[in-house]
Parts: C-alpha cells; structure tokens; sequence
C-alpha cells in the first residue's frame, strides 16, 4: 500500500484558489518586479520570434566636389532597401518554434521565481507561529524550573538535600531563560523576513492549511520537470535551426533609389539570391555541440524526476513520523490526565503539594504545545511540495 494511504488531512480551499490567494502575501514592490520580469522576458520572446526578419535599411548622401573650373558640384541620392531570406531550408520555421519554446521556458523560471518568494513568505509565517509556541512552551519549562527551585530550597533548608543539587536546579533554570531570549531574538529575524516579502500585518495573517496530493498529480504538476521539459523542446529546435544555417538559403532583395545632381535619376530593383555555405571547419563541432546539450537535457530530464520523487516520499516519510509524533503525545496526554485528577485527589487529602500540580498541569500544557508544533511541522513539509508545483490544479 502506498505511503500516502495512510495520510488524511483536510482540504480547506482547493489548490489553485490557494495559491491565487497566498500571490497576495507578496508586496506591492515584489509583484511589481516579478510583472516587470514577465514583460521583459516577453519582449525579448517576441524580438526572437521575429530575429529572421532584416530591417528595411535606409541612406541620404550628401556630397559637394570642386571641380577643375572651381564650380560646385552637388549630388544628393537617397536609398532604400531590403535583403530578406525567405527561405532557409526549414530555419525560419524552427526559428519560430525555438523562440515560443523559449518564451514558454521563461514563463516556468518566472513562475519558479514566484513561488520561491511565496514559500519564503509563508515559511516566515509558519516559523513564527511554531516559535509562538514555542516560546509559550519555553515559559512553562521556566515555571516548572522555578517550582523544583523552590522544593529544592525548602528541602536545602531543612537539610535533606545538598547545595548541589539547588546549584543545579538555578543553572537549569537561568539556561532556559537564555533560550528563551534567543528565541525572541529567532522570531525578530523571521518577523524581518516576512516584512521584506509582504505588506500585510502579520496578526491580520491567516496561515493556510495544505492537502496532501498523490504523487502522480505532484510529478505532473512540478514546475521542476515542466522546466526541463521546456528545455528539451528549446534545445531540440535550436538542434534544427544550427544545422539549417548549413543548408541553401534563398533571398529577396528590393531597393529604391533616387539621385540629383545634374539630373535627376530614380530606379528600383530586384533580385533573388540563392547561397549556401561551402567550407566551414567548424560544422561538424557546432552540430555536435547542439546535439550534446540536447541530449543533456534530456538526460536531466530522468535526473529531475528521480529526485522529485525522492523529494516526495521524503516529505512523505517525514510527516508520517510527525504524525506518530502526534499520536504519542495525544497517548501521553491521557495518561496526564488520570495522573493530573489522581495529584489533585491527593493534594486535598494533603498527600500532595501544590507544586506537584502546577507541575503537571505546567507539563500537560507544553505536550498540547509540542502537538500544535507538531502539525505546524506537516505544513511546512507540505510548503515544500507546494512551492515545487504548478497552482493550475
């Protein structure tokens, strides 16, 4: 039975409304450089497209001359023309086709870019909310450390138990309020990082809740392997197009010409060339060359997707353990529970202190911490697969 048949977690928005949603975590700034990329990498698609078309040259002249009977010469000539292949033995069609293969491997990086902005985003948010549990768990550790200071100080007192022992509750005691003045200073560093991705007010963020998908839906729709295959589609028609530059070529030639000086004299014309490279000791390298990358490509291709396959069952792997992590704690918070209920039965009979119940309320309440921390963990392992997807699902 596959991994994943073993995993149920709740669906709250589907995954393309998710990621439209979780776009606008982005600032104003960023979204504006990401569009400003996109556009940029259209105009230089489209200039590609249309790279086979020559431009239409135009020249004036101007000139004056001195003659022998020191009279002025003047001659003005005005021309326009063109030289425009129009056939290249397949070239300009493959030239088109590499330059949408382009234009649609660019749209992908694009896309990969986005994404990686939004998971560093939503990874600040969740890491922040872990840390604020964090932190809450860190402040009872700190009681429970203060409460075995206390026991400890009235059993030094009476005498039953050595300073060594009180020394060691106090150095226990002051290294968990040292963690907890470094995990202030973590949630400072993320509460940064999310401020330089986004606008919006941390409190007034929602943290979106991930679906795990099978993994043929998370192969199909990885941006990763979409990317390479962009790339073998590109690097196949750029294939073709250096081995048509080698074949005949035919083109179009016009121009208009128009000259004064002692008259006035205007033609056109028009022609039709057909070459072909006859030498060129670089061919057979400049070929090979492009067949290579090709099949690297495709070579990287089966590379990519071995290792999104390993990606997925190593998030699937982790969240499994996480999820025992969950049940094990769930377990231990029963068996807190009965013994919760038995040490206040106790505590009214006088067989136990008061210590003995803040102390295992304080240890009930960070187990039902490490569980929140726990599921918080699931969903930043299912950010790793988001971030790897299309959001067209």
């Amino acid at each position: 039975m596959h991994l994943t048949k073993s995993l149920s977690f709740c669906l709250l928005l589907s995954y393309s409304t998710l990621f439209a949603t979780q776009s606008n975590l982005l600032s104003n700034l960023k979204k504006e450089i990401i569009k400003n990329d996109q556009q940029k990498n259209e105009l230089n698609s489209d200039n590609l497209e249309k790279s086979w078309i020559n431009s239409i040259d135009g020249k004036f002249s101007y000139n004056e001359n001195d003659s022998i009977n020191h009279k002025y010469e003047t001659t003005n000539t005005l021309s326009i023309s063109i030289n425009q292949p129009i056939f290249k033995s397949g070239g300009i069609y493959y030239a088109i086709k590499y330059a949408n293969a382009d234009r649609n491997f660019l749209r992908i990086v694009n896309k990969n870019s986005e994404q990686l902005q939004i998971k560093t985003t939503l990874s600040s948010l969740y890491n922040i909310k872990k840390i604020d549990l964090q932190l809450q768990k860190q402040k009872l550790l700190i009681k429970n450390a203060k409460i075995d200071i206390l026991r400890k100080e009235e059993q030094y007192k009476s005498g039953f138990l050595d300073s060594s022992y009180l020394n060691q509750s106090i150095l226990s005691k002051n290294s968990l309020e040292r963690g907890l003045l470094d995990m202030k200073s973590s949630r400072f560093d993320l509460v940064k990082i999310f401020k330089s991705y986004s606008d919006i007010n941390i409190k007034n963020t929602k943290l979106p809740v991930f679906s795990l998908i099978d993994e043929s839906k998370f192969l199909k729709k990885s941006l990763a392997i979409s990317q390479k295959n962009s790339e073998i589609v590109k690097n196949n028609y750029l294939k073709k197009m250096t081995k048509s530059s080698y074949l005949p070529t035919v083109s179009f030639s016009a121009g208009y010409h128009n000259t004064h000086d002692f008259g006035s004299k205007k033609y056109t014309n028009f022609g039709l060339t057909f070459s072909i490279p006859l030498i060129d000791i670089n061919r057979n390298r400049t070929i090979q060359i492009k067949n290579l990358e090709y099949l690297k490509s495709k070579l990287e291709l089966s590379d990519t997707k071995r290792a999104q396959k390993e990606n997925y069952d190593s998030v699937v792997n982790k969240i499994l353990l996480l999820k025992e992590k969950i049940k094990l704690t769930n377990r231990d918070l029963k068996l807190y529970d009965s013994l919760l209920s038995s040490t206040k039965d106790s505590f009214k009979a006088g067989e136990k202190t008061i210590y003995d119940v803040q102390t295992l309320e304080n240890s009930k309440k960070t187990m039902d911490l490490d569980a929140k921390i726990f599921k918080l963990d699931i969903q930043l392992a299912l950010l790793e697969l988001y971030a790897q997807m299309n959001g067209e699902i």
